[in-house]
């Protein structure tokens, strides 16, 4: 007997042995359908946030600046910080007593942002008033007590606010860039109101002469409602910021 040579053997494997064909055509396949998946994602992501600006589905204030800090004096002699007030919202305008018929318009504005917040029980609670004077010489917190009782309104719900001179040149003029000037009798106001959050932002501002009580709800409505919001919802309200989705 003769035992087979190698290269038969060799040749007999080589024989036997086929080539696996690729599945080209698959893959090609494959990856086409990633790309298209991931091109049909961009153009939903685009669409949602052209959607998200023009539809705007939330409505947000915009967050303008922290407001300024300060430390006054209320209508009963006590300090009042802004920082005793954080956790609520506030509105807060600028006037004085002896202003009279040129700021009774924002008055009765104010009055009416009171009684609404007083009748579906926010007052106090959620939401305070806050009237800060440019008066430093003429209205002590006596004056302003008597204010607070001409107006028929309770306090610390409503609370008037008095301090120095420089004190409130720095807070009004500076810090809010409210404009006043006082000579002897005559003040002269640019009449002011605005809305800060119970974080302590400025979110509005106010021509006091034209202040609409109605639009001043629907902003304390649109506040509260992002400050209460779940986790879940949060990155919508960042969207919305994003988008400047604020009411017209």
């Amino acid at each position: 007997m003769h035992a087979p040579s190698p290269r038969t053997g060799a040749a007999s494997l080589q024989g036997s042995v086929h080539p696996v064909a690729v599945p080209r055509r698959t893959s090609a396949a494959w990856i086409t359908w990633v790309l298209y998946g991931v091109a049909a994602f961009f153009v939903a992501l685009v669409v949602l946030v052209l959607w998200f600006a023009i539809a705007r589905p939330v409505q947000v204030l915009p967050r303008i600046e922290p407001a300024p800090a300060f430390m006054l004096t209320d209508q009963d002699g006590r300090w009042v910080s802004d920082t005793d007030l954080r956790g609520r919202v506030l509105i807060i305008n600028f006037a004085h007593t002896r202003c009279g018929e040129r700021c009774a318009a924002m008055e009765r504005s104010m009055r009416a942002i009171y009684d609404t917040l007083r009748t579906d029980g926010r007052l106090g609670t959620q939401v305070r008033l806050v009237t800060i004077t440019v008066d430093a010489q003429g209205d002590t917190p006596p004056v302003l007590r008597a204010y607070a009782a001409r107006l028929g309104v309770a306090t610390p719900e409503w609370t008037f606010l008095t301090g120095s001179d420089r004190e409130l040149k720095q807070l009004i003029g500076g810090g809010y860039g409210v404009y006043y000037r006082i000579e002897g009798n005559d003040v002269e106001l640019d009449q002011r109101a605005v809305l800060v959050d119970g974080a302590g932002l400025l979110r509005a501002e106010y021509d006091g002469a034209r202040l609409d009580p109605a639009i001043v709800m629907r902003d304390i409505g649109l506040v509260e409602q992002e400050a209460n919001s779940s986790e879940a919802a949060r990155p919508i309200y960042e969207m919305a910021h994003l988008f400047v989705c604020y009411p017209r």
